[in-house]
């Protein structure tokens, strides 16, 4: 037959060359139209990229891309099928600007795991914020927190350490706790961590959820008192392999400087201060004549050289000479395909900070890798496992601050051991030049594994065993060498340090989960069973005394000075046993209910007190799915929530239950001696009741949505640690000192503005506030006060505990006004304490009216909490152009600003603020800064009210602008998609703030930054 065919052929070509044209003609006579449109998920109305897109029927397809957008040739008239993993698929007619939106199955893609089980997302029915992977995509950042920053209502960010590799904090819901465990903890794929969060490459997270209410963080029962974190990293999609890059390159610079005075404005200060005061000593004296005194040959004020630079109008910045332009970059490569059996998703990372001091310097490389096996139908294993290594460079705490307070009349000398002010060394003041050369560095090695198996017993029956690990090994090293002023002040003779610590957590969990729906009923329930546990080792030794600086801290054997030897260690070990049962119950999609019971025993608590029980009960009512609501169509989501539970705190130091004594060797004998702590037997868990009312609205087929919630919470039997009497022997204990409630509400807006077929337009915000206040310390006691300062026993002015006070409180004098000429009768008749008040200098009130001022007359002046703080977005896209800004802000919160305070100390014999050019002055009466003096016998700018700074702040956190190449242009270059983008990054704070910065505070100014990036995939 074959044979036949063959020789046949010739004779049928011309047959055949008839069909073809018939068949040609008639796909040219068949029209093609462009099918184009975007992609969104049902629950979230986030664009899903990578959906597939296929003629129904042909070959013909495509996918979206990061922006869920596709565009494409199809026949007139084709079906289009819409598919992806962890959606249903639908088919709709080809049409040109289509609006997809595919339901979520209850796939992987919305699930989370948490501790010992994985559930869906739409199981956690309390106050949970969620920010998807096209979020923190859009920022480039390098830790988990910057990229939440404003996006979430209640959770606020602080970027509190903006040196390389510094740390972010977040708080939800304000301060839950005194002293104790006040941030919330993270949870990566399962395993509960709390520290060390730069390790994690947000490249590599697909979700991150927040848990902010007790029915929400019940599950994590003594660990969600002060929110959860849900972090879920990224898995492959069905379908072909997948390769992406994303990189950035980054220049850096500081954001703000102080604005110092000059070398001839400090000179100009420095000689008003001594005439102020050389005339209040001596009142008919010629203040002329003396101030030519200070500017002759035998001073009291200046160096001669410092005389000389005044005289040469010259000027030395300290702080040019040690700072630089720094570069950042990030690159990620990930490796992912999928099917239906397993999939796999790999990554690499390598980020590189630059330091804005010269020689430091962060560092981290990574790897991710996630596997999901089938084994059988019903068997599957796999694995969540993160490596990461940071190397950094450190420089001395000191430098910064003493090059920016450097003396500007002291000309740049890298010889000099100290600065100088009037001629005078300092052993304070090390040269920050030569502090350049300590040798700092420091590495961590972690390793993030949770490794799991389920069975899938019955349809909807699932049994879960995980196992996880958080291994850490941290190394510090350190080396002063033996010329600079940190080593001859303490006569080390160069000085070296090694500290090694480490830390192995496991955490091992064990569930049974069940899932059915009968009818319109949906049930689901968990029930679980964990042990964790914490160990932590250290050993650290000092040396001193080395005949070259060469080994550096590498030979620790070269010091000979060995009776400066310093040796510690310590091994500590605490765990938890934890019970967990959940129940789901849901009606028709109108009727919701959780229940959640979790028990604890924490090695933290003495015997009797270990274990706590944590319930919590949440309600919903989907109000738009009723049947008398159904002819409101403007409404697409009506849901009234209610919660309410108890979440613990066990976060203190170990062994807090009994008092601990070390031995000591000494004339041939061991003693034991107390480490000062008193240990408390009576110790219980701090336990906080929290309610939740919440509404969320969804209007015009959810363009617009609203969410609102109110909370209150109670915390009971908070943990801090009070201060002792000496006498007793200890100088601490750790007790359970009262009760704290915190009220507050959350508001979140999005809305899809414009959404035109080449122009739209997306915005949303959020705000929140809190309101903290003692509603009871122990025993009788209404103030329980932070004693420190010169003497030990001085009243600071944070850190105080008052009763129906807010727990942020500053206190301190109140401040009244600038002295005039015209107070002076008024204020003989007060008794300031021995302080004289003089035309110019500040005046505390009398708060009490017994014409005397003294602790009595001390009061709080304000809370450093905000009255309400947020952020807000706004997306334009026009075609392929994107336009991204970001805002987060804060408001009616106060702070203390020591830099600024002391810069305003008016003596002129250390560095100023500009501010201080307009101070009082006999010609300049209405200043509202104090008149420039020298000496004491008056009220410093830090001893009242007059200088607490205003914190509040608007900052545009990044403005991006991103184009994404075309879809005809990524299939002529083989790609699944390709962006590139450049991002600022700090661009603009609005504040009255005097100090560096108010987020960041005064260490260290905050940066600002210019990215390029760049993300491919094939």
């Amino acid at each position: 037959m074959l044979n036949y065919i063959v020789k046949s052929l010739p004779k049928m070509a011309p047959l055949l060359m008839f069909l073809a044209l018939i068949q040609g003609s008639q796909l040219s006579a068949q029209e093609l139209v462009t099918a184009s449109g975007k992609v969104t998920g049902k629950d979230d109305g986030m664009s899903i990229p990578g959906v597939s897109v296929k003629v129904k029927g042909a070959t013909t397809a495509t996918s979206t891309d990061p922006d869920g957008k596709f565009s494409f040739k199809v026949p007139t008239g084709a079906i289009l099928v819409f598919s992806s993993l962890g959606y249903g698929s639908t088919e709709r007619p080809a049409a040109a600007g289509m609006n997809i939106v595919l339901v979520a199955t209850t796939s992987e893609l919305q699930e989370v795991t948490v501790v010992g089980a994985t559930i869906k997302k739409g199981d956690l029915t309390g106050s949970v914020s969620s920010v998807g992977e096209k979020v923190i995509k859009e920022m480039p950042v390098t830790n988990i927190n910057q990229a939440i920053q404003g996006r979430v209502a209640g959770v606020l960010v602080q970027s509190n350490d903006p040196r390389p590799g510094g740390a972010v904090s977040i708080k939800v819901r304000g301060n839950n706790s005194i002293q104790y465990g006040s941030n919330p903890i993270y949870v990566v794929d399962g395993l509960v961590i709390e520290e060390a969060l730069n390790t994690i490459n947000p490249d590599d997270i697909s979700s991150i959820d927040i848990l902010k209410d007790a029915s929400a963080t019940a599950i994590y029962g003594s660990r969600g008192a002060n929110g959860v974190v849900l972090i879920t990293t990224k898995r492959a999609k069905n379908g072909d392999g997948k390769i992406e890059y994303n990189g950035w390159y980054g220049v850096q610079s500081f954001n703000k400087n102080i604005p110092y005075l000059n070398a001839q404005q400090i000179a100009d200060l420095r000689i008003d201060a001594y005439a102020n005061k050389y005339m209040d000593d001596n009142p008919t004296a010629d203040r002329q004549t003396y101030i030519n005194s200070l500017l002759g040959t035998n001073s009291v004020a200046f160096s001669q050289d410092e005389l000389g630079v005044y005289r040469s109008g010259q000027s030395y910045n300290w702080l040019d000479e040690i700072t630089r332009t720094a570069i950042q970059q990030n690159h990620t490569a990930t490796f992912s395909k999928g099917g239906p059996d397993g999939a796999v998703y790999v990554s690499f990372n390598y980020t590189d900070q630059m330091g804005l001091l010269k020689t430091s310097n962060y560092k981290r490389y990574g790897g991710q890798i996630n596997l999901d096996q089938k084994i059988k139908p019903w068997l599957k294993i796999g694995t969540n496992t993160n490596f990461s290594r940071t190397e950094e460079s450190y420089i001395d705490g000191g430098v910064f601050g003493i090059a920016a307070n450097a003396n500007p009349l002291l000309p740049i000398n890298d010889q000099i051991t100290y600065l100088s002010w009037k001629g005078i060394q300092s052993t304070d003041l090390y040269n920050p030049i030569r502090s350049l050369n300590i040798d700092g560095k420091g590495n961590l090695n972690r390793l993030l594994t949770n490794n799991y198996v389920v069975a899938t017993l019955i349809p909807g029956l699932n049994v879960r065993s995980s196992i996880a690990l958080d291994v850490r090994n941290q190394n510090y090293y350190n080396y002063i060498p033996k010329s600079l002023g940190q080593s001859l002040r303490n006569s080390t003779n160069g000085s070296a340090t090694q500290k090694k610590e480490s830390w192995v957590n496991w955490q091992w969990d064990n569930s049974i989960s069940y899932d059915k729906t009968i009818g319109k009923n949906s049930f689901s329930g968990i029930l679980s069973f964990g042990l964790s546990q914490n160990n932590y080792n250290y050993n650290q030794v000092n040396a001193s005394g080395f005949a070259t600086d060469d080994f550096s801290y590498k030979y620790l054997g070269g010091a000979y000075l060995k009776d400066q030897f310093q040796l510690s260690s310590d091994f500590v070990t605490n765990s938890l046993i934890s019970y967990v049962a959940r129940f789901n119950y849901s009606y028709d999609n109108k009727y919701f209910a959780t229940l959640t019971g979790r028990y604890d025993g924490s090695s933290k608590f003495g015997n009797g007190n270990k274990w706590g029980l944590f319930p919590s009960l949440s309600l919903a009512w989907n109000v738009a799915n009723e049947d008398f609501f159904k002819n409101i169509k403007a409404i697409n989501v009506l849901k009234i929530r209610a919660g309410y539970g108890i979440a613990g705190n066990q976060k203190i130091d170990d062994f807090a239950y009994r008092s601990l004594y070390r031995p000591v060797f000494t004339n041939g004998s061991v003693t034991y001696v107390s480490d000062g702590r008193l240990g408390n037997p009576n110790l219980v868990w701090e336990k906080q009741k929290q309610l939740n009312l919440g509404l969320d609205i969804a209007i015009l087929n959810n363009r617009l949505t609203f969410n609102a919630d109110y909370f209150l919470i109670h915390n009971n039997d908070l943990l801090m640690r009070r201060t002792l009497s000496t006498t007793s022997g200890f100088n601490n204990t750790i007790a359970n000192v009262g009760s704290l409630l915190n009220q507050g509400f959350d508001f979140n807006i999005n809305g899809v503005i414009l959404n035109g077929k080449d122009l739209k337009w997306n915005m949303g915000a959020n705000i929140s506030a809190y309101k903290s206040k003692i509603t009871k310390l122990y025993g009788n006691v209404d103030a329980i006060y932070n004693y420190g300062g010169f003497t030990g026993v001085e009243i600071q002015r944070e850190g105080n505990f008052f009763l129906n006070q807010p727990l942020n409180s500053i206190y301190t004098y109140k401040f009244e006004k600038i002295a005039q000429q015209s107070d002076m009768v008024r204020v003989q008749g007060i008794d300031y304490g021995g302080r004289t008040i003089r035309p110019g200098d500040i005046v505390p009130v009398d708060v009490n009216g017994d014409k005397k001022i003294d602790d009595a007359d001390r009061i709080v002046v304000g809370k450093k909490d905000p009255k309400f703080y947020g952020g807000f977005f706004t997306d334009v896209t026009y075609k392929n152009l994107t336009l991204n800004a970001v805002f987060n802000y804060s408001y009616g919160g106060k702070a203390i600003s020591g830099l600024y305070e002391g810069l305003l100390n008016g003596t002129g014999e250390y560095s100023g603020h500009e501010d201080e050019l307009n101070r009082w002055t006999p010609a300049n009466t209405e200043s509202n800064i104090p008149r420039a003096y020298t000496g004491s016998g008056r009220y410093s700018v830090g001893e009242t009210d007059y200088a607490v700074q205003n914190s509040s702040y608007l900052r545009m956190s990044a403005l991006t602008l991103a184009y994404n190449f075309t879809q005809d242009f990524m299939k002529k270059a083989k790609l699944s998609n390709l962006r590139v983008y450049v991002t600022g990054r700090n661009l603009l704070t609005v504040t009255k703030y005097k100090g560096y910065d108010p987020e960041g505070g005064d260490g260290y100014p905050t940066s600002k930054m210019f990215v390029f990036g760049i993300n491919i995939g094939l």
